[in-house]
């Protein structure tokens, strides 16, 4: 059983022995100087915008009707003053509801825009690693690697030019 064992490793471990080819990548440098990132962030900014203008409008109408009631006499009825207070914690529900909603569709909007750009980035560093034989490429914006040796290469700009960024 020891002699079999020991004619395995005999016979893997030069396999494992053998140096392999390591790349490293900075895909946010890349993905931030992609044309396509920068025409979805501005399309995401024109609608935070729009976003922003209504709730502007929102809170307006709040502080307006806080006004308001802070403006109301001492001799107000009771039932006056509850129903204002009612409307102003609608108008409170109202503006959070509509926080929340643009929040979810800015994430969603967000992810429908950048995803496909993510998957082009990812599709392009897998067929330059591919292409030049590297067993592994690290992404330095996500892992940091401790050590980088002179046998690492750093295929970052060879993956820009392929998405044809110039540098």
């Amino acid at each position: 059983m020891i002699k079999k064992l020991l004619l395995v490793i005999a016979l893997v471990s030069p396999m494992c022995m053998t140096a392999q080819k390591l790349g490293v990548v900075d895909s946010k440098a890349i993905f931030d100087a992609m044309p396509e990132k920068v025409a979805a962030e501005a399309q995401l900014n024109e609608l935070m915008a729009r976003y922003s203008e209504e709730n502007t409008k929102l809170e307006k109408e709040f502080n307006q009707k806080y006004a308001d009631y802070q403006s109301l006499e001492a001799e107000t009825p009771k039932s006056i003053k509850a129903r204002r207070i009612q409307e102003i914690q609608e108008n409170q529900r109202k503006i959070s509801s509509y926080q929340q909603m643009v929040e979810q569709d800015m994430n969603a909007r967000r992810a429908e825009l950048l995803n496909p750009i993510k998957a082009r980035l990812q599709s392009v560093i897998d067929s330059v690693g591919a292409e030049g034989g590297y067993s592994l490429v690290f992404d330095v914006s996500k892992t940091p690697v401790a050590f980088k040796g002179a046998d690492v290469v750093d295929i970052t700009s060879a993956v820009k030019t392929r998405l044809g960024i110039v540098e």
